[in-house]
């Protein structure tokens, strides 16, 4: 995980700078991490690419929080998507010239993860799953967010903000030396001046509620054709742990239906609604690095089932008699 962290931190280090900001409340903490995604989603429209931004959202009742690695306006498998969206359209289709594409408006993002390895070797099967899980929830969560669709007091309530809690000076100076839509312009005042009772407040965006408006409006400029912005394709890029290095990609399309499925079989167990299920034959290497494997009733109710399948098989043998 440590050489997994040191590489994501250095693509991130590719597209932003990082800048020490001193919080003295959660409040904070978390506009903090607001303005994080106003930076992100500026950087994206700006240069085509963006890293580490951070999505919320609710499933099921239960509220979700997540990080995509990337975004960027440049398709990461170009030769599948187009074979897939020709296959899609028909022979008898329109094509689209290259006219409908020119412009903002109809710039498409792309979301790719990035994993690491400490082997050359490429995960297939199974192994793919949770990272195909992991973009289905991102594309999800940030067409919820592009879409509107977010409560954002819910987000708030889960955890213990107070969306109103004023920030203090020290912290708004340091945000306003970072973005200049910190401070309103004063600019149609001069000449006057105003009472004791009349000085405005000349500092915006004083709590995480009133920041909302402003990431919204982010969200929509950089957006602007709403979910249909968001691409269906979803990539994984795999890297070497030790040097960074690019190992290969895959690619595939988003599949909500399988998302519903997994997230409302996976919350019945943690909501006591089922009982555990161990994993399937395919994935018993996993067994090698469980806490629990010792104890773990599901390993030794299919020892047992494996060994009575053995004993029946024994005792079903037959003998062929000698041809005469």
């Amino acid at each position: 995980m440590r050489g997994g962290s040191r590489v994501h931190q250095r693509l991130e280090d590719e597209v932003h700078s990082a800048v020490q900001v001193s919080v003295a409340s959660k409040e904070e903490a978390f506009a903090l991490r607001l303005w994080n995604v106003i930076q992100g989603l500026r950087t994206l429209r700006d240069t085509g690419m963006t890293r580490e931004l951070e999505v919320w959202g609710t499933a099921e009742g239960e509220t979700l929080n997540g990080v995509i690695d990337q975004l960027s306006h440049e398709s990461p498998n170009a030769s599948f998507e187009e074979e897939l969206n020709l296959a899609n359209a028909g022979a008898s289709a329109q094509r689209p010239s290259v006219g409908d594409y020119v412009g903002p408006i109809h710039k498409t993002v792309y979301l790719t993860d990035v994993k690491t390895r400490g082997s050359d070797r490429l995960p297939s099967g199974t192994a793919v799953r949770p990272a195909k899980v992991q973009l289905f929830l991102y594309h999800r969560l940030l067409s919820d967010m592009v879409t509107d669709k977010v409560d954002y007091t819910a987000v708030f309530e889960r955890y213990g903000l107070n969306g109103e809690a004023r920030f203090s000076d020290a912290f708004m100076a340091q945000i306003g030396g970072l973005h200049d839509e910190i401070f309103y312009d004063a600019d149609s005042n001069v000449g006057e001046i105003p009472t004791e009772t009349e000085l405005p407040d000349l500092l915006g965006y004083r709590c995480i509620s009133q920041i909302i408006p402003l990431l919204k409006a982010e969200l929509r400029a950089t957006f602007p054709r709403g979910s249909a912005s968001i691409s269906d394709l979803l990539a994984v890029q795999y890297r070497h742990r030790a040097d960074g290095r690019v190992l290969g990609n895959n690619s595939f399309f988003n599949d909500p239906v399988s998302l519903d499925d997994y997230i409302k079989d996976n919350l019945r167990w943690w909501r006591g609604e089922r009982e555990p299920e161990g994993v399937i034959i395919e994935e018993t290497y996993k067994c090698g690095w469980c806490e629990f494997a010792e104890t773990c009733q599901w390993r030794r109710d299919k020892e047992v089932e494996l060994l009575n399948r053995r004993r029946r098989g024994r005792t079903n043998a037959g003998h062929v008699p000698p041809a005469a």
